[in-house]
């Protein structure tokens, strides 16, 4: 705002010696020069004190000893009025008078008060009986004073009064900058300093305290065009972005919950994470709508399972909720998003809700949080048959930042070692790891079935359900396969030099309804017509020509 610096500029030496001219014109009654000031006669030839008079175009004030006041602010049956250095009544300006109160202690109080003189020289001012805020326009710009006529600044409540002190931003509605600013906030940003001293206590309402480690902070407030301040807010549409604010005009950044708190929904809830928005950082604010974006997650939407420092990946549609216990296409690409709303990367387990093709339930580690965790071989091995029993498939969603939902051939790696997997291509079950056969080759919930190098050939157990449908797979060694079908060894007669174990299992390994055994090789094929198929501990398969294990024996 421009003011004049400090009491108005002094009239021209041309127009002092106009109304000198025009003083000094007039005899007996009307203006006399006496001792180096100028005092007014009426027409009885008396001196005329507190009142004013007129010289040419401009008004004077005889002060109470009857001398022409110079440099002062006259108080006038209640209205104020300011004569500058030579005397001449301002109008239509701003005059900046000493605080004479002022002792340089306190905050509250400037060294200076502004006021403003309008075209009859009356100072604006407050009604004494006013109770409720009433601006005035200054060149285009709203301000308030009070019924001393002083422009006030900083916040302003309702009844049009200054409030100051540690909660001055919480009672303040109207916002009028700083002592020689004065002019009311409307349809703008402000980034204003506060004190909060309630900053350490966990917040679990729409405000967000906890963005900063200390009672002093600058916040962002936004003022309305009829100057209030914008508070209790979702999401206001500022210059084509939202914006939240809170219940005292605050601007919320990151983290905001709307709909639900810890207290009434339960953590990982639809009801709890889709109240959740995130509204950028403190310097920014704006809600993301409708797209991707990568930041630490809400100390309520953190759980033990999630690195406190942990960037994740989330998605949010065009009201800024977030996309959550859902696989969402985007840009054509299949995304898994947990019931907290991170998107999920890896070998993850998850089922459909009801006949829903969107809407997951993804099982749980032991924490009862986090999706589970195949950290191993044997792990996985141990969990998938249940997990496909219960309804739950597995579904691989890269590595890392990656995300999109895998099909086809793909290397997955369990604790640092790499694996090869099967996941469907197409139909209902798209993305879903193999349960059953493929090209001769067995795959477990995606994992390809085979032996190790070590090993050289594994037996496959394939159990079936009363549909003929595949639905556990069991990789066995020799011991567990001959375990399994209770065999015994019995040598042939006459083969006692050829043989040290043989063991006839080609009743006991033949093929049922609901069971069947095959024997697979280092890359998974399925092997048949094998007389003689050793294993890396010198045992050896016979297999028939329809794939079933015939023998097993150790030769001498």
């Amino acid at each position: 705002m421009r003011k004049q610096t400090k009491l108005v500029a002094v009239l021209s030496a041309a127009a002092l010696l106009a109304i000198g001219a025009s003083m000094t014109s007039i005899a007996a009654t009307g203006w006399q020069e006496e001792n180096g000031t100028w005092v007014y006669y009426d027409k009885n030839g008396e001196t005329v004190t507190e009142q004013w008079a007129k010289s040419g175009n401009n008004w004077f004030w005889l002060n109470e000893d009857g001398e022409m006041a110079t440099d002062f602010l006259v108080d006038d049956d209640s209205n104020y009025y300011y004569v500058d250095a030579n005397g001449a009544m301002v109008t239509n300006q701003w005059v900046s008078i000493e605080n004479e109160d002022y002792d340089g202690d306190s905050d509250d109080d400037p060294l200076n008060y502004w006021y403003y003189f309008g075209a009859n020289g009356k100072a604006y001012k407050s009604s004494s009986n006013s109770n409720s805020a009433s601006f005035k326009t200054i060149n285009g710009k709203k301000y308030i004073f009070n019924d001393e006529a002083q422009m006030l600044y900083g916040w302003i409540d309702t009844d049009g009064q200054r409030v100051t002190g540690d909660d001055d931003w919480r009672e303040g509605v109207y916002y009028c900058g700083d002592e020689n600013d004065g002019a009311q906030k409307v349809g703008e940003w402000a980034y204003l300093d506060i004190t909060d001293n309630n900053w350490d206590e966990i917040d679990t309402g729409l405000s967000s305290n906890n963005l900063f480690d200390d009672e002093d902070q600058t916040r962002y407030f936004y003022f309305k065009t009829n100057g209030k301040k914008m508070t209790n807010e979702k999401g206001k549409t500022i210059n084509g972005r939202k914006y939240s604010f809170d219940e005292y005009g605050r601007m919320n950044a990151e983290w905001v919950n709307w709909d639900a708190t810890p207290s009434t929904a339960s953590a990982g809830s639809a009801t709890y994470t889709t109240g959740f928005r995130y509204y950028g950082d403190p310097e920014d604010g704006a809600r993301v709508t409708k797209g991707w974006f990568q930041v630490v997650p809400d100390s309520y939407l953190s759980p033990d399972d999630y690195e406190d420092d942990e960037n994740n990946w989330y998605y949010s549609d065009k009201d800024g909720k977030l996309v959550a216990s859902e696989i969402k296409t985007i840009n054509g690409k299949k995304y898994a998003f947990d019931s907290f709303g991170v998107m999920k990367s890896g070998l993850k387990a998850i089922k459909f809700v009801g006949n829903s093709t969107t809407e997951i339930d993804e099982i749980k580690g032991d924490d009862g949080i986090n999706n589970m965790h195949f950290d191993t071989e044997d792990n996985f091995k141990d969990n998938v048959s249940n997990l496909y029993g219960a309804g739950y498939k597995l579904y691989y969603f890269g590595s890392g930042d990656d995300g999109a939902m895998k099909t086809g051939k793909q290397t997955v790696s369990l604790d640092g070692e790499d694996y090869s997997f099967l996941f469907n291509k197409s139909g209902s079950s798209k993305g879903a790891g193999k349960l059953g056969i493929d090209d001769d080759k067995y795959y477990l919930g995606g994992m390809l079935l085979k032996a190790s190098k070590d090993d050289k050939y594994t037996v496959i157990k394939i159990t079936k359900d009363t549909n003929g449908t595949i639905s556990a797979l069991e990789c066995l060694s020799t011991e567990e396969f001959l375990n399994d079908i209770d065999a015994t060894s019995s040598i042939p007669a006459g083969k006692d030099d050829d043989y040290d174990e043989y063991y006839d299992v080609k009743e006991a390994a033949k093929d049922t309804n609901t069971t069947q055994y095959r024997l697979v090789n280092t890359s998974g094929s399925v092997q048949k017509n094998k007389n003689k198929a050793k294993d890396g501990d010198d045992r050896c398969y016979k297999v028939g020509t329809g794939k079933e294990i015939e023998a097993v024996f150790v030769e001498s």
